[in-house]
């Protein structure tokens, strides 16, 4: 009777074992990592340790980083044209192939718009397109992983310089929203899929520049009702990771890259902002988001995860830098007249005479 067990038992596993080996693999759960460094462009110390600092961080960390993104003021100074030798000492070399041999995806931010260094800067693209310098158009898209008929990231690449863009800035809003629209929520297995706006200047912010209201009442809108999941700014040369009551959006600043940094503006708004140098590390996966801030020395200074329901958990509290008292009279000052200019905007809309009082700091 024993011998029929045994002899039953090894037909059964033997059996079990065929299925298995026959059997197609189990698919793999995609993961996509991103970085993310703006106000960058100066070639001076700090720009220089924060990308020592990714480069230790990817090594240590182990992982295949898909691609950075960079939220504007790409290059400060003069920037002459696409053959310009800045582009090997400030970017092809200080960020060199075997740390960061993936694609680099930047938009605009003022200081962008000097002179002809965007005009300089989407040119580089076009005439090298073997560069990991993927500037492709003013505002353009993104999915990862590359190649993937069932991404599970969206990126909406975005131009904040109203100003500069003038009439096509109702363009571009158009594309935002025809955008925001089309990209499913879901992948085909039905398991997440996160879009993510990146952009120069921030909708809020705890920075010296402060919160941005033309930003908050056009693009907000769009974002809130198509249920954007992060956005990524710069601007203000600082660190941030915000949830802002009645916005159901991470705001990551990542303005951090290596200008010079500034105080903050506020300090009464969390969960974290930090005067630092350093860049954003956005992991997803099905399941849900995390971003680790990590400064130029290396050190991680916050951390917090993102569910696809929109439920943030902070793993790592930061500590927020507290803002210095004579900036509390500045920050009242500069809701007033953030409320006047909200004001203004809704006059000349209603006039049809668009006009950005975005300023040019």
């Amino acid at each position: 009777m024993r011998v029929w067990l045994s002899g039953v038992l090894a037909i059964v596993v033997w059996a079990a074992g065929a299925r298995a080996e026959n059997a197609p693999a189990p698919a793999t759960r995609p993961t996509v990592h991103l970085l993310a460094i703006g106000d960058w462009g100066n070639g001076g110390k700090s720009q220089k340790e924060v990308a020592r600092a990714m480069a230790g961080h990817v090594t240590a960390q182990r992982v295949a980083v898909d691609a950075m993104v960079m939220p504007g003021d790409n290059f400060y100074g003069k920037l002459a044209d696409e053959k310009d030798k800045r582009w090997v000492r400030d970017f092809e070399a200080m960020y060199p192939v075997p740390q960061f041999g993936f694609p680099f995806y930047p938009v605009a931010g003022n200081h962008d718009y000097e002179k002809d260094k965007l005009k300089a800067e989407l040119g580089y693209a076009k005439a090298n397109p073997a560069s990991r310098w993927k500037f492709a158009a003013r505002w353009y898209r993104v999915d990862l992983p590359a190649g993937s008929d069932d991404p599970l990231v969206t990126l909406l690449m975005l131009d904040s310089n109203k100003d500069k863009l003038k009439k096509d800035w109702d363009a571009e809003l158009k594309w935002l929203e025809y955008q925001l629209d089309k990209t499913p929520k879901l992948r085909k297995d039905g398991s997440r899929r996160w879009t993510v706006a990146v952009a120069h200047h921030p909708l809020f912010s705890n920075g010296n520049h402060g919160d941005n209201g033309v930003l908050q009442k056009s693009w907000g809108a769009l974002f809130k009702r198509y249920g954007l999941d992060v956005f990524v700014g710069g601007h203000d040369h600082d660190l941030q990771h915000l949830e802002v009551t009645g916005w159901p959006i991470s705001f990551v600043q990542a303005g951090g890259g290596g200008a010079g940094t500034r105080e903050m503006r506020r300090d009464n708004r969390g969960p974290w902002s930090a005067r630092a140098n350093g860049f954003a590390h956005l992991e997803f996966s099905p399941e849900k988001l995390t971003v680790r801030f990590v400064d130029k020395s290396g050190k991680p200074l916050h951390a917090f995860e993102r569910t696809g329901e929109g439920k943030v958990t902070v793993v790592q509290q930061g500590r927020t830098d507290g803002a210095p008292k004579k900036t509390w009279e500045q920050l009242k000052a500069a809701e007033a007249r953030s409320a006047e200019e909200e004001r203004l905007e809704a006059e000349r809309a209603g006039k049809k005479k668009p006009k950005s009082d975005e300023d040019d700091d």
